[in-house]
């Protein structure tokens, strides 16, 4: 049985190592680690057998790997796969576990037969594998910013993605809404707002809402705050600077609501964020 570690997969001075599998033909023999690791399937579907157990893997599916499990991958008749796999330090991934503070998430993430899944939408999905992207290229440039936003970025994945009653299959977003979203992405539409939401959806502006009731379980307005708070996020982690400046570039006009807002999303104020995250 191969087991693989954190000395020969990450580096020492960093919390996570993400690298793209990009065939089945690439992939290790049946094998454990003694570290954390996430993987997303990007494209292609496979059979995923994990401690005995055969779980059956399509494109944007995210799998939580804990210590000691172990795994191989298996095709799918002639199907191949591509995925995002990430290592992530024993270390770095209790610490966010810790932060959340929620024993009976923990214990039903870490004492299931199998790893946990969730099944993530085309434009979640993107996200995830943008914001690993983002941390590689931090990686380059300047590690101790990488290893703040690896650790925000943890948490947010364990929070969004796997503390939640169940994964239930989503059902599929409208192509309107999909380019809606993917518009929304550009900082000249989300400094818009609100209303450069609806304009670019095309739709009234009830239709727009009953819409992102149905799909995204959240109103428009929730939406549009939490991809300004990801931004703002990110600038805690990875610069300096005042936390009225990262309100103004993230599109907050008023700072007073900014606080509010981040301290409903993150459970603490800005700076006390990027001084738990420094930690």
């Amino acid at each position: 049985m191969l087991k693989f570690t954190e000395a020969g997969h990450i580096d020492p001075e960093l919390l996570m190592n993400p690298f793209w599998v990009e065939s089945l033909s690439q992939v290790s023999p049946e094998h454990t680690h003694d570290f954390y690791e996430f993987f997303i399937i990007r494209e292609g579907t496979c059979r995923h057998v994990a401690n005995g157990q055969t779980q059956l893997l399509k494109p944007g599916c995210l799998v939580f790997m804990r210590p000691s499990d172990i795994h191989k991958y298996e095709r799918l008749g002639d199907e191949d796969c591509r995925f995002l796999n990430i290592a992530c330090r024993y270390k770095a991934v209790e610490q966010a576990l810790a932060y959340l503070d929620e024993p009976a998430f923990k214990e039903g993430l870490l004492s299931g037969a199998e790893p946990p899944v969730a099944l993530l939408s085309q434009l979640e999905m993107l996200d995830v594998v943008r914001h690993f992207e983002r941390f590689l290229l931090l990686a380059t440039l300047d590690k101790i910013k990488a290893r703040l936003y690896a650790k925000g970025l943890l948490t947010d994945i364990l929070t969004q993605y796997f503390l939640k009653p169940d994964n239930v299959e989503k059902p599929d977003i409208p192509l309107w809404l999909e380019q809606t979203l993917s518009q929304m992405q550009l900082k000249e539409n989300l400094l818009g707002g609100l209303q450069a939401l609806y304009r670019l959806s095309g739709r009234s502006v009830g239709h727009v809402n009953r819409a992102f009731r149905q799909y995204l379980q959240q109103t428009p307005t929730e939406y549009v705050n939490q991809l300004k708070l990801n931004i703002a996020r990110n600038l805690l982690l990875t610069t300096e600077w005042k936390v009225v400046d990262i309100a103004l570039e993230s599109g907050f006009d008023n700072v007073s609501h900014f606080y509010h807002q981040f301290k409903k999303f993150y459970h603490q104020a800005p700076l006390d964020f990027r001084r738990n995250a420094a930690k």
